[in-house]
């Protein structure tokens, strides 16, 4: 009997256990879904403020901010700061974006604007990273010098365009219009309208000759070159206006 008697007890003890700890499961679970739900409902953790921060020059701030602001109409807990994010960088403009939540009811979105500094080819521009970016009515940006190149080539020729500028910058030249084409030759046009053809290989030596004999070939021209080729092995020939050609040598 005492052993019958030790079993059932056991039993129940079992049975008591395991039902505590159901109930006490089923109350985590309650608490975890009110928790939940309150966290989602928009009553309890409204977003109150939208901070659309940045420098914007081609940007509207307003139109911006009315486009996400749908977004951000949840609860603090709800917000999808990657929707808000994907729904801002789809502006052309728009290089990068970070989200923010600010506790406890602000979303901070930052802007951050691609800055062009040259046109690429196909209509595309260049910005400041480096990066090509296409935006409506690109090509018809003034001020800013053309490059074309091939597609695989765009460092190349960013980097290119770069170093010859700062050689051309002492005379007081820029340029214009910088060509690569796809057999690897160099082609300029300087903001004076000179054209230099600089062929392929040893690109800044060659551009170097003309640099140093820049002076003295146009001293007491009333007019600039219309054309510079580079592609001699010590030399260059320049064509003036009216068709007039000669050699220039290294000095």
């Amino acid at each position: 009997m005492s052993g019958a008697t030790t079993t059932r007890h056991g039993q129940r003890g079992f049975l008591g256990n395991l039902l505590a700890a159901i109930v006490l499961l089923a109350m985590a679970c309650v608490g975890v879904v009110w928790v939940y739900l309150g966290m989602m409902t928009r009553d309890q953790w409204p977003i109150r403020w939208l901070e659309v921060n940045g420098s914007f020059e081609r940007v509207s701030a307003e139109h911006l901010r009315a486009s996400l602001a749908p977004l951000v109409s949840g609860s603090y807990f709800s917000v999808d700061l990657q929707e808000v994010r994907a729904a801002a960088a789809r502006h052309p403009w728009v290089s990068d974006v970070v989200v923010q939540k600010q506790w406890p009811d602000t979303i901070d979105v930052g802007i951050t604007e691609y800055e062009p500094i040259a046109h690429w080819t196909d209509g595309r521009l260049i910005s400041t990273d480096g990066r090509a970016f296409r935006v409506p009515a690109g090509d018809g940006i003034q001020g800013l010098p053309r490059l074309d190149s091939p597609e695989h080539a765009l460092e190349q020729a960013l980097g290119a365009w770069r170093a010859f500028d700062r050689m051309l910058e002492p005379l007081g030249l820029e340029i214009e219009r910088l060509r690569l084409d796809p057999r690897g030759a160099w082609y300029l046009t300087l903001s004076n309208g000179t054209r230099v053809d600089i062929g392929r290989g040893d690109a800044e030596a060659r551009l170097q000759r003309l640099v140093k004999s820049w002076d003295g070939l146009v001293r007491d021209r009333a007019m600039a070159p219309l054309g510079v080729d580079l592609r001699y092995t010590n030399g260059f020939a320049v064509r003036w206006p009216g068709s007039e050609e000669t050699n220039g040598k290294e000095s």
